[in-house]
């Protein structure tokens, strides 16, 4: 052992026998912090530390159907966001494993359930997944009203992709009276916040005039902040947008 509490590397171990040994390490660390975790989460009853316990669950010991039971019991009894989206998100898909097991079910009307929790708790980013199933309107029941009330929760809590969402339903008249003025802030706010197709959006209201006087110039700034924008990890998604150009509105 070095004077720093590390390992020393010893030369004559192959490469393999180096790895195994940081596989065992690094196991024993999450196994250690698992418990760590748990004992938190059932002394405190704290969302923040039950939600990360579920996540070790599933992500190091691969307990998918605990770390769901979890997941709920978090969403239920502590109002944790966080873990009624991550059920959500499960319930949404289903969890199929290659052994032929299926941990968790699919059920799109429960997974509804949970985002609408998630969204009116402390997920605001919930907001658009639940406005979006009311707004598919497939496997719940559509209603456009409600969609539109979920997404001004989220944009009230400042969740950018709710403030463009909302600012679509305006353009479309999905849910509220078409209003192309009413959208026009809610773009601006997610356009200076670097999201590219508010921009982009806010780009086409000034080229077509609608909702704003007509600029090009204007046009112009948008279009090109959308085209810069595009090219930048999307905070939002994390992954970098296709190229959406000056063509029609985004949604």
């Amino acid at each position: 052992m070095s004077e720093e509490g590390f390992v020393q590397l010893d030369d004559k171990k192959t490469a393999e026998e180096i790895n195994a040994e940081f596989q065992k390490v690094q196991t024993d660390y999450y196994n250690s912090l698992i418990v760590e975790m748990k004992e938190d989460c059932e002394t405190y009853r704290k969302a923040t530390e039950c939600h990360e316990y579920a996540k070790l669950m599933i992500e190091r010991l691969h307990k998918f159907k605990e770390g769901f039971e979890q997941f709920k019991k978090n969403c239920y009894e502590y109002e944790a966001g966080a873990s009624c989206h991550s059920a959500g998100h499960m319930l949404l898909q289903g969890i199929d494993l290659p052994d032929g097991t299926t941990p968790v079910e699919k059920d799109v009307p429960a997974a509804a359930d949970m985002f609408a929790r998630a969204c009116s708790t402390t997920n605001p980013r919930s907001c658009v997944a639940i406005a979006r199933l009311l707004q598919f309107g497939k496997f719940v029941e559509r209603d456009y009203k409600k969609a539109f009330e979920y997404l001004t929760i989220g944009c009230n809590k400042h969740n950018t992709e709710s403030c463009f969402s909302k600012a679509n339903c305006y353009l479309q008249g999905m849910g509220v009276e078409q209003d192309y003025s009413k959208a026009v802030p809610l773009l601006e706010t997610g356009c200076s916040r670097g999201h590219h197709r508010s921009c982009h959006n806010l780009g086409v209201l000034y080229y077509q005039g609608k909702g704003v006087d007509k600029d090009l110039n204007k046009f112009k700034l948008y279009n090109e902040k959308a085209q810069i924008f595009r090219f930048q990890k999307d905070p939002f998604k994390g992954s970098t947008e296709q190229n959406l150009g000056s063509g029609p509105l985004a949604h």
